[in-house]
């Protein structure tokens, strides 16, 4: 596994999340996502007295943490692990705060493992390089119905149907290049700004990665591994990820601060207070410097 000796990804919205994390008053902290380890940096400059567990499922990332750990000798931990192992991996333990940040990392889409369109080589898309799944599969072994409602879910317009069918006609795909070809041949006519394959490769790689079930493991451990008084940030860039956040933490505030015509059972019980109804989003600064962070929206809630 080729590692990149330094990363060129830029963590979204740093001073956001260092003011809803509340790192500047000091305290632990769990980074379930450490990526390139701008957060985590962020976090640890943030007090001098701040510890940062961090953890990452892509060990190139854990790889490139070394020089972290030797400059923040003491303060910093990294694990492997990605949400749904956390659990074990903490053994009870609980934090100040809790920061996760859902976006795919630079580091990743240069990282020539499939992650970006642009990419030649074959298709992976695996965060964990040990994972069993990959894109190939995925686009090559999944019926018809159910690569239409991953690429719906993924967020795909009303060319999924059709998109589905140039796929499964093309099949085997072996390339991140023929695979963005087949999608391009379909989407070509689209008004949209965005390469037409950026969709579909977003919803094909949530799909490789579980990324919608693992963040419902984070949001059900959430409540055991955060302090009283303590915060969970968390940063989204797709609107289901979003609706997921959302709807869980209103729950945790309670029945009295639910939206009118809530769908599901209103709480018989508060544990905590959202504090992001509108959710936070990157200055126009930001995203001037940074375009990948065009999408990104935070939400925090504070447990009692």
């Amino acid at each position: 596994m080729a590692v990149q000796a330094r990363t060129v990804h830029r963590a979204v919205m740093q001073s956001e999340v260092l003011q809803q994390l509340g790192a500047e008053g000091g305290g632990d902290f769990l980074d379930c996502t450490l990526g390139g380890g701008g957060h985590t940096r962020a976090i640890l400059e943030a007090n001098s007295e701040n510890q940062v567990t961090a953890a990452d499922r892509d060990e190139s990332a854990l790889a490139r943490a070394n020089e972290l750990v030797s400059q923040y000798q003491g303060r910093l931990e990294v694990l492997k692990s990605c949400f749904s192992d956390l659990s074990s991996k903490l053994e009870g333990r609980k934090f100040q705060g809790v920061l996760a940040d859902l976006g795919v990392s630079s580091d990743q889409l240069q990282g020539q493992r499939g992650f970006s369109f642009n990419d030649v080589g074959p298709l992976d898309m695996r965060m964990d390089e040990h994972a069993s799944k990959t894109a190939y599969e995925v686009v090559n072994n999944t019926g018809s119905q159910e690569l239409y409602v991953i690429l719906k879910n993924g967020g795909v317009g009303k060319e999924a149907r059709r998109l589905v069918q140039a796929i499964v006609a093309a099949r085997p795909i072996q390339t991140t290049a023929k695979l963005a070809e087949v999608i391009r041949s379909v989407a070509c006519g689209s008004k949209s700004k965005l390469d037409p394959a950026t969709l579909a490769f977003q919803a094909i790689r949530m799909a490789v990665n579980d990324e919608l079930p693992e963040l419902q493991a984070l949001l059900q451990l959430a409540p055991e591994i955060v302090r009283h008084q303590g915060r969970l940030v968390i940063i989204t860039f797709h609107s289901l990820e979003d609706r997921a956040v959302t709807a869980r933490m209103r729950e945790w505030q309670g029945g009295a601060n639910m939206p009118a015509l809530w769908p599901g059972a209103l709480p018989t019980s508060s544990l905590g207070k959202f504090l992001t109804n509108k959710a936070l989003r990157p200055s126009e600064r930001e995203v001037d410097e940074n375009p990948r962070a065009r999408s990104a929206r935070l939400r925090a809630f504070e447990f009692a």
